[in-house]
Order: structure tokens, then C-alpha cells, then sequence
């Protein structure tokens, strides 16, 4: 049986650095939180040890086969294989994972074939993770099978997507995209202030202001009006 942590000192002394119940002033779900289902499958062990329709004497009955079997009855059926979910360095079959999906009855397999019915893994990039699309197998994150191991019972694996996870060229190309966006609008900041800065329409005035007076510009016009003038006194 998992422990049952309500009281805040229960969550310390065994590493949760979560706040309890107790903190929160709350209780779990009447109908399916944690002492429901322990609950639960206390009365379905209690009935099957003593069920009298078994031969077998009382005295000689264990237990402990007993809540080996119910928890083998929890992922039966299931044929798992596992995706970069160990280090690739150790042996998948002495991994905690490993174990404790085939406590509660799955079959695991370091390879894929045709009978497998779940993938499990945190990356839908990997090949196992693609094949499993491909071929219409159920992907899933490990944290179903911890799930269903609180729970003794099978979860639903849509609760437990596993999710894209971004590599480091894909966030690289994020930052850049960003950046280029960042700059994008610094320029047509650039733009719009150079078009309404009244520094800028002063100087604008200034050049047309020179321009009207300058002499040189005034004596020009003289000489034209003069050759006009010559011009049409010769026609």
C-alpha cells in the first residue's frame, strides 16, 4: 500500500515538499482519493482470503500472494516497451519503472514488435515514439503507470499525453525569430518617430526658409525674367 500523507509532518519526514492537506485545509475526493481506494482494495482482498469457495485451508492462506494477485490484475493485458526513458547506460529490467509495471502485471519488452500495445516515453521525437503513431499504439508518459500503481487501477492514458519536447536548434531558431520580430518593430518605432519628430519638421521649415531668400536664388530669378524679356523682343 502507498502511505497515506496528510498531516504536514508526514510530507517532511518523507521528502514531499508539497503543502498537505492538512496545510491546505482541505480533504481529498470521498469517492476516489487515496484512502477510498485503499479502502477499496482492502474489502476485495479481505473477501478473496476469505472467500470459502477456495479448498485451501485458512491457516495456510497468505496473504501477501493474495494482494500480488489484485495487483497484477491492474495492467493486464498491457505489453510495454520503453522509449530514452532509462539511462542508456543500465539495464532496463533493474529499473524502478520497469518493475513496477510488471508488479501490476504488463509485460515489458526492450524491443517493438506487433503484440506491443503501449509505448512509454517523454519525447514523441524518438523512433519508438514515432512508431508507435505510425502504427496506431497507444504513446504514453511514464507517469501512467505510477498512476496506476497509486490508484490500483488502470488510468486513462489520454490523461497522460506525452508532449513535444523543443531541442536545442528549435529554441536557437525561437530566440532568433524572436530577436528578428524585437528588431522588426525597433525599426518601425524608428520610422514613425522620424516621421512625426517636430525636430525633424523644423529642419524640414529651415531648408525652405534659406532657399526663399537666399540672393543668389533672388538675382537667378532677375536673369531669367531678363532673357524672357530679350526673348521676346526679338520674336
Amino acid at each position: 500500500m502507498e502511505r497515506y500523507h496528510y498531516f504536514a509532518s508526514s510530507c517532511r519526514q518523507f521528502g514531499f515538499s508539497v503543502k498537505s492537506l492538512s496545510e491546505l485545509m482541505q480533504d481529498e475526493r470521498g469517492s476516489d482519493g487515496a484512502l477510498a481506494t485503499i479502502l477499496d482494495v482492502l474489502k476485495r482482498i479481505h473477501t478473496i482470503f476469505f472467500d470459502l469457495a477456495v479448498e485451501t485451508a485458512l491457516s495456510s492462506r497468505d496473504v501477501r500472494q493474495v494482494i500480488k494477485r489484485v495487483r497484477q490484475e491492474v495492467l493486464q493485458g498491457c505489453k510495454l516497451v520503453f522509449s530514452r526513458v532509462f539511462p542508456s547506460s543500465s539495464r532496463p529490467q533493474d529499473q524502478f519503472i520497469w518493475k513496477m509495471a510488471e508488479q501490476l502485471g504488463a509485460i515489458c519488452s526492450a524491443d517493438v514488435d506487433s503484440t506491443i500495445t503501449h509505448v512509454v516515453a517523454v519525447d514523441v521525437g524518438t523512433d519508438k515514439a514515432r512508431w508507435a503513431v505510425k502504427n496506431k499504439k497507444i504513446l504514453v508518459h511514464p507517469r501512467w503507470i505510477e498512476a496506476s500503481n497509486f490508484r490500483w487501477h488502470r488510468q486513462q492514458e489520454e490523461d497522460f499525453p506525452v508532449k513535444v519536447k523543443k531541442n536545442e536548434k528549435d529554441k536557437e531558431n525561437d530566440v532568433a525569430a524572436a530577436t528578428d520580430a524585437a528588431n522588426g518593430k525597433v525599426k518601425e518605432d524608428d520610422v514613425a518617430a522620424a516621421a512625426t519628430d517636430p525636430a525633424n519638421e523644423k529642419d524640414k521649415e529651415d531648408d525652405v526658409a534659406p532657399a526663399a531668400t537666399d540672393p543668389a536664388n533672388e538675382k537667378d530669378k532677375e536673369n531669367d525674367v531678363a532673357a524672357a524679356v530679350t526673348d521676346s523682343t526679338n520674336s
